[in-house]
């Protein structure tokens, strides 16, 4: 099963619109200068980007896991500082080579 598919066998919302600006993309490509495609691709990922907002913003489990992560820091503000300053470090020291 594709990762896009849900367990019924559908496509995603998200994904259908990813592949509707794909093929929108491909379409502009055929024949447009680089400036129009370049306005064009901005104007489509600026869209993108705003409904994806939306959809991650209604989400319920992820509105409940936003809420317990607050309550988390919340309760425990020195773990929470002491957890994201290692992760920083570890992501620090893997890029830097």
């Amino acid at each position: 099963m594709p990762e896009d598919a849900t367990p019924d066998g559908t496509q995603s919302a998200a994904a259908k619109h990813a592949q509707h600006a794909i093929d929108r993309a491909r379409e502009l490509a055929a024949g447009a200068d680089f400036d129009q495609l370049k306005s064009k691709a901005a104007e489509a990922a600026a869209s993108l980007y705003g409904q994806g907002r939306d959809l991650l913003a209604n989400n319920d489990e992820l509105s409940k896991a936003r809420e317990q992560l607050s309550d988390s820091i919340r309760k425990n503000p020195l773990a929470a500082v002491g957890i994201a300053f290692t992760a920083g470090l570890l992501i620090a020291l893997l890029t830097r080579g």
